[in-house]
């Protein structure tokens, strides 16, 4: 009788844990598919001074493959002044390149800071995309626009 209740709560216990990790494999199935939806995500200030220098946030999906590109795309006219990581390459004015780097590495954020000329008063556009093996761009989530105070 002992053996039969034991082996009906061992079976119990077995059932439960199985159930657990399909669970817990479909949460995080979903989690990923979630972050796969966003491969990144700009973060600007609420508002800017003429003058001031700002710091933007980007984060990156952990999941992007290596050799891609995050490319941003700043107003006109205002310029670089820090980046962490540093950039991989500045094609044209205004436009930076961070690409992914090879596997055992991970950028999750990028964080660069740009000076903003004296006189700027209007609404300035952010613009940036991933460029992934020069097949498929996907563009960059979050804050697009900022206003001067």
């Amino acid at each position: 009788m002992m053996d039969t209740i034991r082996n009906v709560v061992i079976k119990s216990f077995i059932v439960l844990v199985l159930c657990l990790l399909v669970i817990s494999d479909k949460t995080s199935t979903e989690a990923s598919l979630k972050l796969s939806d966003i491969p990144a995500m700009r973060h600007l200030p609420e508002k800017y001074t003429s003058g001031e220098i700002i710091v933007i946030r980007v984060d990156v999906n952990p999941f992007l493959p290596h050799g891609a590109k995050i490319i941003e795309k700043t107003p006109d006219g205002w310029d670089l002044v820090g980046t962490n990581p540093p950039l991989s390459e500045q094609p044209f004015r205004n436009m930076y390149v961070w690409k992914v780097p090879e596997k055992g590495e991970i950028l999750t954020d990028i964080r660069y800071a740009v000076q903003i000329p004296k006189g700027n008063k209007s609404r300035k556009e952010f613009t940036g995309y991933i460029d992934i093996e020069k097949t498929t761009r996907l563009n960059i989530a979050g804050d697009r626009h900022i206003w001067s105070d």
